[in-house]
């Protein structure tokens, strides 16, 4: 299928995306936000695809709000609001940043690591049944590119920092 018809609709950014160098740049990121997308409307799950970022985000180490919403790329106020609507899930915590005391840090508290593995782990039993239908190449294949993935992650949060 060509990429032009992934795209929507035809536009000339697609065209001349498609025609270029980042072919495969632009099938990765269509195929990732798409399955991303899916999932975010896996049933039963009841917050944004943005809240199990930052969930998943805070999880690995404590950030402020102000880089939490440079990272989710939404304005302030609007992450300010998606952190107190976990804190009152009882899923994040604020606490003083030990760097600077006049700035606070948002954390994970085990309640909200037991929300997000919940999470994960119904969008990977919505995914397995999928997943089941697939030749074992295929699901080797997926879980390398998997494993691409994350360093392609790596290297472009490096990059950007």
């Amino acid at each position: 299928m060509d990429i032009v018809l992934r795209c929507g609709a035809v536009s000339e950014e697609c065209s001349a995306i498609a025609s270029g160098k980042d072919r495969e740049a632009l099938e990765l990121l269509l195929a990732t936000s798409r399955f991303t997308r899916t999932l975010g409307r896996v049933p039963g799950v009841h917050h944004s695809t943005v809240a199990w970022r930052v969930l998943g985000e805070v999880s690995r180490t404590p950030t402020r709000v102000s880089a939490l919403a440079q990272q989710q790329r939404v304005a302030q106020p609007t992450m300010t609001a998606l952190v107190q609507r976990l804190e009152g899930e009882g899923w994040l915590t604020r606490g003083p940043d030990p760097e600077d005391g006049r700035a606070t840090l948002v954390s994970v508290t085990d309640a909200g690591r037991a929300a997000l593995a919940e999470y994960r782990a119904t969008a990977a039993a919505a995914v397995d049944p999928h997943l089941a239908q697939l030749s074992d190449f295929d699901r080797a294949t997926l879980l390398r590119a998997a494993e691409l993935l994350q360093q392609l992650s790596d290297r472009i949060d490096a990059a950007a920092r």
